[in-house]
């Protein structure tokens, strides 16, 4: 009887996944990634640590995001995706704007590395972020943002002759502005950027608001 030939198993090409774990690895090189910005800021994090933190090879991390940049955008896309969700959720259930800045502030405090991209990649000259940005994000949230403010003046609690699009603008500067002189605010200003922290100024802002726009 003749002898059967061993088949070989087929290797997988280097650094691609299985297919049924790839948003398993895709997920954990983000979460990683995020732990590790939020700690370190994305400069001071190498591609071959997110990926020990991951558990994973740093062949993975090109195989999914090409480069660092790559790496940072998809992060950034998971962070505003899950904001914009959390500002949607709260117009949805009738919040009042101490839910909403509470959102933003956390948002922007928990993840210190966004307000500097966010200033690198979509507000300088040239970001290359700055299209995503505006089409996948702040457009859906600016949409919301002017009407929640005007169902408060139409409700009689702010101002009648308040315009919704620049207290809009105003709200984003106050929530977004202290962040991202984090860098500069910690040294000069003694400023721990601590949950305590978030708490109290998200309070403080919506007082600061509160006062220019009440009734």
């Amino acid at each position: 009887m003749p002898s059967r030939a061993r088949r070989t198993p087929r290797r997988r090409l280097p650094g691609r996944p299985a297919a049924r774990h790839a948003s398993e690895v895709r997920d954990a090189l983000l979460g990683a990634a995020g732990r590790l910005f939020a700690e370190h800021g994305a400069s001071g994090v190498s591609l071959r640590r997110v990926a020990d933190e991951a558990g994973v090879t740093p062949a993975m991390v090109h195989y999914y995001f090409g480069d660092k940049d790559g790496l940072a955008e998809a992060l950034l896309d998971r962070v505003l995706a899950r904001l914009l969700e959390r500002v949607q959720e709260v117009v949805r259930s009738g919040g009042a704007l101490p839910d909403l800045i509470a959102v933003l502030v956390t948002t922007f405090g928990r993840e210190p590395w966004i307000p500097g991209m966010i200033v690198r990649e979509v507000l300088a000259e040239g970001g290359r972020y700055r299209e995503r940005f505006i089409s996948g994000y702040a457009v859906k949230i600016a949409e919301l943002l002017p009407g929640l403010l005007r169902h408060e003046i139409d409700e009689g609690l702010f101002r009648a002759d308040l315009d919704p699009k620049l207290a809009t603008l105003s709200l984003m500067g106050l929530t977004l502005m202290p962040f991202v002189a984090r860098p500069v605010a910690q040294r000069v200003l003694a400023i721990d950027y601590d949950d305590d922290f978030l708490t109290r100024f998200a309070a403080h802002t919506h007082r600061l608001f509160i006062q220019g726009v009440q009734a």
